[in-house]
């Protein structure tokens, strides 16, 4: 089966890298606008007008090859359908947002409670399905067993609405949010093999494969985004498969990184509000503060590479930091 999963990744590779063209021929066809550039940052000016959206592709054929092959192998367990449905869905709620973006032209999307409220709810559907199989509620930390009972529930919605939301929140800047997510995905393939879950495998390395073929076009300088569809997908996702996996603890170190691009995000608007317009970041999230100079106080920042290799690296070392600390304790 990890071959049958590891061709599902080359095949979403490869099926991303030949739609991913067609959808910017598709934008640039339609004339439609593209992501908004930050005025802040000088560098992203070059960005206006990039196609957005990418995500759309990657997410389709992920789910669409590990359906297949999942019916093929006989691997459409109930944790399959769970990681597929909610990688669906939040894929639907930033498809929608997007959408109303960039073909109705509604700057803000979808309003803020709008998409709490969607989130919410596939959280609320996602645990039913979950808790039609799952044989307990418990949450494990380092070995230690913590049943929720029906607070699981609750712990599901907050998982899935704050790491969708934090993923979303990282993708900023060219080739970040793919690479750094396919890194934690990878780990959470290491520990699927090692417990014999095959069908969540499966799921994560296409995946993995359709990110890495993704970046072939969104590393800079980027020929298209991934947008809220891709972002908010992806960041479900990590969710539910730390669940399921029973590993939910270990995404504070996989995710590492998206928890300090949202921290940066609430520490800058508590400063703000209490000092009255100070500032502790030059902007968040906290990418752009290294882009615009970080603490140096420097005219010039970090490129986009550079921070994308600091981040991937960090990414990859709490990964297996994450790995060594959970193998010791299963």
């Amino acid at each position: 089966m990890l071959l049958n999963g590891i061709g599902a990744g080359v095949i979403s590779m490869i099926l991303t890298m030949i739609g991913i063209p067609r959808f910017i021929m598709f934008f640039h066809k339609k004339k439609l606008g593209g992501q908004p550039t930050l005025e802040d940052v000088k560098q992203h000016a070059s960005k206006a007008g990039t196609p957005t959206m990418g995500g759309f592709v990657f997410v389709v054929v992920s789910l669409l090859v590990s359906l297949i092959v999942a019916l093929i192998f006989g691997r459409f367990t109930s944790g399959f359908i769970t990681a597929w449905w909610v990688f669906a869905m939040y894929a639907v709620i930033g498809f929608l947002d997007d959408f109303l973006k960039v073909f109705k032209q509604i700057n803000e999307g979808l309003t803020a409670k709008q998409k709490m409220l969607a989130q919410i709810v596939i959280g609320i559907v996602s645990f039913l399905i979950y808790n039609h199989e799952a044989s307990t509620n418990v949450l494990n930390i380092l070995g230690w067993k913590l049943d929720l009972g029906i607070f699981f529930s609750i712990f599901i919605i907050i998982w899935l609405v704050g790491w969708s939301n934090a993923v979303n929140l990282t993708d900023g800047i060219d080739g970040l949010a793919s690479i750094t997510v396919a890194i934690s995905l990878t780990a959470y393939a290491i520990i699927a093999v090692a417990h014999h879950q095959y069908d969540i495998l499966l799921i994560i390395l296409s995946v993995v494969g359709s990110l890495i073929g993704f970046f072939f076009f969104n590393h800079k300088p980027a020929k298209i985004f991934m947008g809220d569809v891709g972002s908010l997908a992806l960041g479900g996702f990590l969710a539910i498969i730390s669940i399921l996996l029973h590993a939910e603890w270990t995404l504070v170190l996989i995710g590492a990184v998206y928890v300090i691009e949202t921290l940066s995000v609430m520490l800058q608007v508590a400063y703000f509000k209490k000092t009255g317009g100070k500032r502790i970041f030059r902007m968040t999230p906290i990418h752009h503060h290294f882009e615009l100079g970080g603490f140096s106080g420097k005219s010039t920042g970090w490129s986009e590479w550079k921070i994308d290799i600091v981040f991937w690296l960090f990414t990859a070392v709490l990964s297996a930091v994450a790995l060594w600390i959970y193998f010791i304790f299963q």
